[in-house]
């Protein structure tokens, strides 16, 4: 391992350093469990470790943004544990990319005795930058309950932050969690789920979109229904021909892929866990993107039925017209390590002079331990058909 970048404040601790894996071999313990593709080699960094500086030391579900041509906003949860952990807060830190360094304070965001469970970065097309947090507080019964969808804009690239303010209901609805988002012009798509206990009393994934940046917002379409009645939350879309392409994980463990229209009108829907023998639940906290015409989800997976492999974050390669598997990469834990927590990746490429290197930010924790912040590089031509 080599130090990269250690930088400290009485505020936080960061550590930055370089690891790079050995080229593991590809075969599985399991033989009945069919193995996917591994990378011939990777690169893995500690991005933000607090690990024992704090009570406050469990980071997890980062969000990236793009400020610059090698710059982002890195965003994650700090408090303590996956859930029920009031007080905890979205830290949002800036990055150099090439440096591998941070190079701005780390601003905080949060509201009193409520947790900042999940954030998730939008850029609105006049370029006004803005968090959405899935804001929860733990009742009397010990349950998890979102309070409303809160958000903070910035109007400097994400040097500074107005207030945090509750986004309020849309058309009869108020949201809990956003997922994705997707711009085409001046008009940006989401995927927001609403809750049974908050306005409008459904459990639901609704598409909706926005013309004005976000003053005002439209609702489209209710996917929980369009999709057969099923329920899903976390969600991805991507824009593809004249309509969209949708990620959904079930709360039937299982993983989805729809094509829709402009309007998110039902197209084609295929189940590749049933399709798919190296995919036995739903991709956690799934996310697309494309490279060079290829549509790729990326997150957390559980190869072997009952969990029988331990999780590994996963990256899947499948036809946009059929939306059928194509190939299967482990990213990460191809040896069965015992990950605890983890997996929530954020993909992002950037191009050098000779290649383009995928970047995937992510968490994970292991042997119980509270989790850091991590980033995987991958030469993108591994997974490519061209």
């Amino acid at each position: 391992m080599r130090v990269a970048q250690m930088l400290r404040s009485n505020k936080f601790r960061f550590a930055i350093s370089l690891l790079i894996l050995p080229i593991f071999s590809g075969e599985s313990n399991t033989p009945s469990s069919p193995f996917p593709l591994m990378p011939k080699s990777r690169v893995e960094e500690t991005i933000v470790s607090y690990r024992g500086s704090s009570p406050n030391d469990y980071l997890a579900f980062p969000a990236i943004v793009s400020t610059g041509e090698s710059e982002i906003l890195l965003s994650y949860k700090r408090g303590r544990a996956h859930a029920k952990d009031p007080g905890a807060v979205l830290e949002i830190a800036r990055m150099d990319l090439v440096a591998g360094r941070f190079i701005q304070e780390p601003i905080q965001l949060s509201l009193p005795n409520e947790i900042m469970q999940m954030g998730e970065w939008v850029r609105f097309p006049n370029g006004t930058l803005a968090t959405y947090i899935d804001a929860q507080i733990v009742d009397a019964d010990g349950s998890h309950i979102r309070t409303g969808l809160v958000r903070a804009l910035s109007g400097d690239n994400g040097a500074s932050f107005g207030p945090l303010e509750r986004v309020g209901s849309i058309e009869g609805v108020e949201y809990g969690y956003l997922f994705d988002t997707a711009t085409l012009g001046n008009r940006l798509y989401a995927l927001i789920m609403t809750f049974e206990y908050l306005d409008a009393g459904r459990r639901s994934v609704d598409a909706l979109y926005t013309d004005d940046n976000g003053e005002s917002w439209r609702f489209v379409r209710n996917l929980s229904r369009e999709f057969g009645n099923i329920r899903i939350n976390e969600s991805s879309l991507m824009p593809y021909k004249d309509g969209f392409i949708v990620a959904t994980r079930g709360y039937d463990n299982t993983q989805r892929l729809h094509r829709v229209d402009r309007d998110f009108k039902l197209i084609r829907s295929t189940n590749i866990t049933e399709e798919t023998p190296t995919i036995s639940s739903y991709i956690g906290r799934p996310r697309l993107f494309s490279y060079r015409e290829d549509p790729y989800l990326i997150g957390r997976n559980w190869r072997a039925p009952d969990r029988a492999i331990p999780m590994e974050l996963a990256l899947i390669r499948f036809d946009p017209e059929s939306l059928t598997v194509e190939t299967h990469f482990v990213l990460d834990n191809a040896n069965q390590g015992k990950v605890t927590d983890g997996y929530y990746p954020c993909p992002l490429i950037v191009n050098t002079r000779d290649d383009a290197i995928l970047n995937v930010f992510d968490y994970r924790a292991l042997l119980g331990s509270s989790p850091d912040i991590i980033r995987f590089q991958f030469d993108l031509s591994e997974f490519t058909t061209q």
